[in-house]
């Protein structure tokens, strides 16, 4: 299988509530490094992404340390790299300012995304890509076609500070039609609507509301509470409410979401399923928080040869149980 990860690689200038600071690479390579954990032989992750000059040859060494890693996808640009600085404020709360974004892709930059089984739209900077471009590579893409909502969410102030301000997503159902995975956090889901959208039983009815727009599956992450999915099967949306991976032990989250999203994919192209999808990225995702370093994931893949095992839910269930009716 091959797997593209379309958004920006960024620098990330990191400082902490100690006063230490850390630097290096982030964006989509979360997601691409993820993916390389779990990939087989033959396998490819292809990150798409424009990069600034500057940076451009210590991103290319950046991804080749990692299997399963194409790079053509990644397209020098006569710009400086784009620049996310993340100042914590405590372990939960952070500022985040972003420089430098880079020119949106167009028909020909996609081009290198078109032979892959599945594409992944983590949109870092949420200006990647516009509506427009993503319903003119539908119509030629015939593959599986994901989306992670992450900073479309976000303006940030380029001309000036970089700061970030939340606009919100109210403009999704125009992108849903497009989808063949819809996903989004608990924070990004409640910019969609205009109501509150808090409780678990809250997000099935968001899920099936994105669901009923075209997407057949819609996932909405919850962090230390797992997450909760909704998919369309014979005419109905059913639910899935899982945990996360026992035992809990997180160590660092970061890139948790990222890591969800490449085992959701793997997990969509080996069973065609999005119940077992779903365990297997829970699986990733949860070993994931339990790991330091960016790709450190090889604990996931034992665990991925039955991956329904791990959670509670799939308890007394038959294989082909699709969830709860909503």
């Amino acid at each position: 299988m091959r797997i593209a990860v379309l958004g920006a690689v960024v620098h990330d200038d990191i400082f902490w509530t100690d006063g230490s600071h850390r630097e290096g690479f982030g964006g989509i390579l979360y997601t691409a490094a993820a993916l390389a954990s779990v990939l087989s032989d033959g396998d490819e992750a292809v990150p798409v992404s424009r990069v600034g000059l500057d940076r451009y040859e210590a991103v290319l060494a950046k991804f080749a340390e990692f299997p399963h890693m194409a790079t053509n996808g990644l397209i020098p640009c006569d710009e400086p790299m784009t620049n996310v600085t993340l100042t914590y404020r405590s372990a939960a709360t952070r500022n985040e300012a972003m420089r430098n974004r880079m020119p949106p892709f167009d028909l020909d930059t996609l081009e290198h995304a078109l032979d892959c089984d599945a594409v992944h739209v983590n949109p870092i900077t949420g200006g990647e890509i516009d509506v427009a471009t993503l319903r003119a590579f539908r119509e030629c893409y015939a593959g599986l076609l994901s989306f992670d909502v992450h900073n479309m969410i976000s303006s940030f102030d380029y001309a000036g500070t970089g700061k970030r301000s939340i606009v919100g997503f109210r403009q999704w159902r125009e992108w849903a039609p497009s989808l063949d995975v819809f996903q989004c956090n608990e924070h990004e889901i409640n910019t969609m609507f205009d109501h509150d959208v808090s409780t678990r039983a809250d997000y099935a009815l968001a899920a099936k509301a994105v669901c009923e727009t075209g997407p057949r599956v819609a996932t909405i992450t919850l962090g230390p509470e797992g997450a909760v999915m909704v998919h369309r099967k014979n005419g109905a949306c059913y639910c899935v409410d899982i945990g996360v991976l026992p035992p809990v032990e997180a160590i660092d989250t970061t890139g948790c979401g990222d890591s969800f999203s490449a085992g959701f994919l793997v997990g969509m192209l080996r069973y065609d399923d999005p119940v077992a999808a779903l365990a297997v990225a829970s699986v990733v995702a949860g070993v994931n928080a339990r790991c330091n370093g960016l790709g450190e994931l090889a604990e996931a893949k034992p665990l991925l040869e039955n991956p329904k095992a791990h959670f509670s839910v799939f308890e007394g269930k038959s294989q082909d149980w699709a969830g709860v009716i909503v």
